[in-house]
């Protein structure tokens, strides 16, 4: 979605599926659009600070018992590689939220939307290296539950985590009508956490 020459950091966008489906995706899914839009927001959002995105897309649409968690953890190592040593940070869409939610303690910032959350995936959520993450959830969601959000906010803050959570704009599961304030979210408070992160590995460096 976005390259620099000289990367300060990353953010990788992880998109929406269904709970049971082997069919491809395809990038004319309505969650891959609709998470292509939020990667484009936090591509302008990080601009000036050469932050760069990712898009994964999944093999499968569907969850299929953590399947989209391999994607994702092979798309961490390639971006790994690729960028040695800057702070890297995901935002993930409805299943995309719940694969960030599992991999959050590995990268160090996070920023969920929609996410899908199970009771049964809070024990593996731990917090980014940062300690700060953002949850966003629409009031009228009827495909995913703003409960599960709060329930993973509350796991985030017993381990120490700084969480920030709004669930208090009436919207859908795609997340359109207020699709602006979705977007200047997201992309500040990544900006924000991978800027202050970048600082920081640069100072542990001069030690």
């Amino acid at each position: 979605m976005r390259r620099h020459t000289d990367e300060r950091a990353h953010v990788l966008v992880l998109h929406g599926g269904q709970q049971h489906s082997t069919e491809p995706t395809s990038w004319r899914q309505l969650s891959v659009l609709r998470s292509r839009l939020f990667a484009a927001a936090v591509a302008r959002a990080g601009r000036q600070d050469r932050i760069g995105v990712s898009f994964l897309r999944y093999a499968q649409r569907g969850w299929n018992d953590g399947a989209p968690l391999r994607d994702a953890t092979w798309a961490l190592a390639r971006v790994r590689e690729e960028h040695p040593g800057i702070p890297v940070g995901l935002l993930g869409y409805s299943m995309g939220g719940r694969t960030a939610l599992h991999l959050a303690g590995e990268v160090d910032a996070l920023v969920t939307a929609a996410a899908w959350v199970e009771q049964a995936d809070l024990p593996a959520v731990h917090p980014p290296t940062s300690g700060r993450a953002l949850l966003l959830h629409g009031t009228e969601d009827q495909m995913t539950s703003p409960e599960g959000t709060l329930r993973a906010a509350e796991r985030l803050r017993e381990q120490g985590a700084e969480v920030d959570v709004r669930t208090d704009l009436a919207d859908t599961h795609g997340m359109m009508r207020h699709r602006a304030d979705w977007h200047r979210l997201a992309g500040a408070h990544l900006v924000q956490t991978l800027r202050t992160s970048t600082c920081d590995a640069g100072g542990r460096g001069a030690d």
